[in-house]
């Protein structure tokens, strides 16, 4: 073969070998940007996310607080129940006692009033 034509081959392999190259170059930039713009949304979905667990976060901490203010209420009203049980039960006895003092008043009065009969009623 002539040298002429391993110059055009040659010539035909490097124009090939250059356009291989510069196609691969060219994909691997516009994967690049893809990739790029892959991971842009990804992290605004990622932003938009956090927004929304601090969100469920923050209502997590709002019902624990109502929760924990509901306990503190409850075990209030306990105390102040078994405050007014107490208080319920010293006002019985001194009704009771009260009661009693009467009953004795009344009987003493019926032993000294010569007109009841007090053998009757005992």
């Amino acid at each position: 073969m002539q040298p002429v034509v391993w110059i055009v081959i040659a010539v035909v392999v490097i124009v090939i070998v250059v356009v291989v190259v510069l196609l691969l170059a060219r994909r691997g930039r516009v994967v690049a940007r893809a990739n790029e713009h892959r991971a842009q949304r990804i992290r605004e979905d990622a932003h938009n996310d956090e927004l929304a667990t601090r969100e469920r976060e923050a209502e997590a901490m709002r019902v624990r607080a109502d929760a924990d203010r509901a306990k503190a209420e409850a075990q209030q009203a306990q105390v102040d129940a078994e405050r007014l049980q107490r208080a319920g039960a010293d006002k019985q006895a001194d009704a009771e006692r009260m009661r009693s003092d009467v009953d004795g008043r009344l009987r003493r009065a019926d032993q000294l009033d010569p007109n009841v009969d007090t053998d009757r009623r005992e």
